[in-house]
Order: C-alpha cells, then sequence, then structure tokens
C-alpha cells in the first residue's frame, strides 16, 4: 500500500478514537472496527485487503467513504433479506459472494412487489418518458409506410387499379387484393414502418442510385421492369433528423421506464432501510 492511502486509512483509526467528524460515541472502543451492519463489523484490516492499488490522495479518501456507506447498506440489505425468506433462501452449497448477491437480488424484487404490485407505469408514463426523451430517438435514415402493386404491362383493368391505389379505403384494398389473387399478380400493404431502402427493394430500383425525388412525391407513382409495371405509393414517411414514431421505439421505450422505476423503487427502498438501522443504532458508522 503506497504512503498516501496507508496516512488515509490510519486517519480512519484516528478518527475511531475520537469519535470522527460525526460526533458519535465510538461503540469500537479498542477495536479496529470502521462500522457495524447488525452483527457484522468491517475491520480496518478488512478496508486495507480492499483498497486499490494505484489510488491516491483525495480520491484514497473518497473512496473509502464510499466503500464503507456500500458496505453498510449491503450488508443490512442482506441481513434484512435473510430475516424475510430465511435461512434457506439460496443453497446452501453456493459460495458466499454469490448467495449474497441471489439472496439481495431477491430482497430487490420484494421491494419492487411491494412498491409497485403488478405494474410498474401506466401508459401516461411511457408518453412522457417518450416525450420528454425525444432527442435519444432522432432516425439516422428514413422511414416509410406506403404500398405497391406488380403486374403484367399489359394488364386491361390497370386504369382502375391505379384509381383504386389513389383513393385507398377499405373498399379499394379488398378490391386489389381479389383483383390480384384472381390475375396471379402481387400487391403488397406495408403497414409497419419499414426502412427506405427496404421498400425500395420491392421495387425495380438500381444498387447505389438514389431515389431521394420518389421519397419526397406524393399520390400513386410508377416503375417498369420489362414486361412487369410497378404501382406504388408512400402514404407516410419520416426522414433522418426527425423523431422516429412512438409505435416503433415503444418497447425501447417500456423497457426503460421500466429499468428507472426499478431503480427508484430499490434506491427508496435501501435509504429507507438505511435510515432505519442508523435511527435503531442497528448501524454505525465511524467516519
Amino acid at each position: 500500500m503506497n504512503r498516501t492511502v496507508r496516512i488515509a486509512v490510519l486517519c480512519l483509526a484516528v478518527t475511531l478514537a475520537t469519535g470522527g467528524c460525526r460526533r458519535l460515541p465510538n461503540p469500537f472502543a479498542g477495536e479496529r472496527v470502521l462500522a457495524r451492519a447488525g452483527k457484522e463489523s468491517l475491520r480496518l484490516m478488512d478496508l486495507e485487503a480492499a483498497l486499490p492499488v494505484a489510488i491516491t490522495g483525495a480520491d484514497s479518501v473518497k473512496w473509502v467513504e464510499n466503500y464503507v456507506d456500500r458496505w453498510v447498506r449491503d450488508n443490512l440489505k442482506l441481513q434484512e433479506a435473510t430475516m424475510i425468506f430465511g435461512d434457506d433462501a439460496t443453497d446452501e452449497h453456493l459460495v458466499t459472494a454469490y448467495r449474497n448477491s441471489l439472496i439481495t437480488r431477491r430482497l430487490d424484487e420484494h421491494f419492487i412487489r411491494s412498491m409497485a404490485g403488478d405494474s410498474l407505469y401506466n401508459e401516461q408514463d411511457l408518453m412522457d418518458y417518450y416525450n420528454t426523451n425525444r432527442a435519444e430517438f432522432v432516425l439516422d435514415r428514413a422511414i416509410v409506410k406506403g404500398r405497391v402493386v406488380a403486374f403484367p404491362a399489359g394488364f386491361r383493368q390497370r386504369t382502375r387499379l391505379r384509381e383504386l391505389f389513389e383513393t385507398w379505403n377499405d373498399s379499394a384494398r379488398d378490391e386489389v387484393l381479389a383483383m390480384a389473387q384472381k390475375n396471379n399478380f402481387t400487391a403488397r400493404e406495408v403497414n409497419e414502418w419499414m426502412e427506405y431502402p427496404q421498400f425500395l427493394a420491392l421495387l425495380p430500383t438500381r444498387r447505389n442510385e438514389a431515389y431521394d425525388n420518389e421519397l419526397n412525391r406524393t399520390g400513386v407513382q410508377e416503375m417498369a421492369d420489362g414486361e412487369v409495371t410497378y404501382l406504388f405509393v408512400i402514404s407516410e414517411k419520416r426522414t433522418a433528423g426527425e423523431t422516429s414514431p412512438y409505435e416503433r421505439v415503444s418497447e425501447i421505450v417500456r423497457q426503460s421506464v421500466a429499468t428507472r422505476r426499478r431503480a427508484e423503487i430499490i434506491k427508496a427502498c435501501e435509504d429507507s432501510l438505511y435510515r432505519i438501522a442508523l435511527i435503531e443504532n442497528k448501524a454505525v458508522i465511524n467516519l
């Protein structure tokens, strides 16, 4: 251990003797103990063993404070979990560190169920998160919805087909699909957001050629590939730089809100457990 860090650790020993900046009576008289949580004690030698080799100066003091605080919190949670779930909460053959991780994670889940019940959020929570964090959902490429039909160039009902593609309602959709089935050609409606290059792949486009004009046009457009004619419509679009539609990122939003809510609940319950332990003298920090 380097000299600066050793001095920081030795200062803790002096703190123990004097009661520390919190001016608490030292309950560890005659012992080189830094903190207690229930029946568990954190000794000075334990801290020395955990100190990072390269840490120096003020960083070492901050590290010590954080380490002791985290140690107290972790041990309080472990003891609370053992009290709630019993000694058989995990496989007795697991190593101690793994057992502690499992049982405290189980306590976290207990906290969440107790506080949130069956739902961590509602739809308004999701929309609030989406609207507040719109910058996280900026598109890096265009996405579209639309429809495409490919039919023989000499198809006699071509004009009617174009009219249906232009009006496009439930009745028009049914007529187009029936027409495609009867005459053995392809009609496809893209109802879910699709990246523009994927949409272009449904058409007789050429690789490495730009089709920005088609993206910016409205109404029915046409392409041809030999004896096959393609009609297509881009009904909705979002371009690069715009915010992605909510339905396209809804699962990401749900995961983000759930993760944040879980963390908030765990932190609140952990803080409550910590404060009560200090008040009831079940935990003592002597820094």
